[in-house]
């Protein structure tokens, strides 16, 4: 570098101390990168088995396939797929038809639960799962569970269906005493395990069981027809329900229908349950507590009670004008009023709310951002001990 001498004339300055100094530096940054190399070594064994944990856990889920695309209508593959979730087994779900995953004998063979949803009607739904009947057949009498929901339970019949139940579908709507008699949505009761419920209603089917047939039934309708069961296919397991218990609030709202005591998923919880762990307990699995809310309240500081001043010793009057005091009043006795009292004109001190003092807390000093996992390890007391006694220089991340 170039600079004056005293003399006025021009000079170099000596490079000993700055040669000195580079050193310096190059030494410290030499033994920060070994030690920050160190240390993440040591951090990536506990994060790396954290990861793996964590797949672990997501891997021991059972998986759920639930069928999207046209035997479905938009809502209820979502609305399967939530119950699956929320479920007791909780299950992990992927979606299955022409714009998810492709129903194939390896993709079933991931599953634990097929799952078939409401749709537009049979004949719709069957069009579309023709194709894949001797599969999804072949599957579950294999070990696998099929679930169905509506045109679901009418597809595990058998004309037309998938013929997995130990009789055949009606529509219930068609039978004598039923409570709804046509296609349009409704609420309506069934009876699951013994109590009445209301749930959402669509042309749902019944199911005609064979005399001596093993089945468990869930639910039926007030004329007593099956609206939910579940029942063995091979080594499999079929569970189905004519009324839409998986529906949540928003379809009775979109539907101009009250959802008031009528969203009642503890019971989809039962059909699945009573599918694939065989629940024999005759009792409905309790809806599991919901997560709790991640949004931070702030908290509310109440407001300081007012300071009251000393009682004075004269009492006074709540009308009285400002800045005079009343003269207390005497009691009636009946004897000669006396002289009239002039009001006293002693000024009222005015009544002083106490605030407490508003302090802004000091701003903390701007943090210096290092990339992960540095800034982590800039903090360690190791670090800073390290670093400290290399020589004096900035810190690499303040403290705050």
């Amino acid at each position: 570098m170039r600079r004056c001498n005293l003399n006025g004339t021009v000079g170099f300055r000596p490079q000993a101390a700055t040669s000195e100094r580079s050193e310096v530096r190059v030494h410290l940054h030499r033994r920060v990168l070994i030690v920050l190399t160190v240390v993440t070594a040591l951090l990536g064994v506990p994060v790396a088995a954290a990861a793996q944990a964590g797949t672990s856990t997501a891997q021991a889920q059972p998986l759920a396939l639930v069928y999207r695309g046209p035997a479905s209508v938009p809502g209820t593959a979502e609305s399967v797929a939530t119950v699956l979730r929320n479920s007791p087994s909780r299950f992990r779900v992927e979606y299955v038809g022409p714009k998810d995953t492709p129903i194939t004998a390896a993709t079933l063979a991931r599953a634990t639960v097929f799952a078939q949803p409401g749709g537009p009607s049979l004949s719709t739904a069957w069009k579309a799962m023709k194709p894949f009947a001797g599969l999804i057949r072949d599957w579950i009498a294999k070990g696998g569970n099929y679930l169905g929901f509506c045109v679901g339970g009418y597809l595990a019949g058998a004309t037309p269906g998938y013929d997995l139940l130990p009789g055949d579908t009606s529509q219930y709507s068609a039978k004598q005493g039923a409570t709804v008699w046509d296609t349009a949505p409704h609420r309506s009761e069934v009876v699951w395990r013994g109590t009445a419920y209301t749930t959402y209603f669509q042309d749902p089917p019944a199911f005609d069981l064979e005399p001596g047939n093993t089945a468990t039934v869930l639910g039926t309708y007030r004329g007593g027809e099956i609206a939910a069961l579940a029942v063995d296919y091979g080594s499999g397991r079929v569970g189905v329900t004519g009324p839409h218990v998986e529906a949540d609030r928003s379809w009775f709202v979109d539907d101009g229908l009250s959802a008031d005591g009528a969203v009642n998923p503890q019971l989809a919880y039962d059909l699945i349950e009573t599918t694939v762990r065989g629940n024999r307990s005759g009792t409905v699995p309790a809806v599991p507590a919901a997560a709790p809310t991640t949004t931070a309240v702030p908290a509310v500081t109440p407001a300081p009670a007012p300071v009251a001043p000393p009682a004075p010793t004269t009492t006074t009057a709540p009308s009285a004008p400002t800045g005079t005091v009343a003269a207390p009043v005497a009691p009636n006795t009946g004897a000669a009023p006396g002289p009239a009292v002039p009001p006293a004109t002693t000024p009222v001190p005015p009544i002083a709310t106490a605030v407490p003092p508003t302090t802004t807390p000091a701003p903390r000093p701007a943090r210096v951002q290092l990339p992960w996992p540095f800034d982590r390890l800039a903090e360690l007391p190791l670090m800073q001990q390290f670093i400290g006694a290399a020589g004096p220089g900035p810190a690499l991340r303040p403290t705050s």
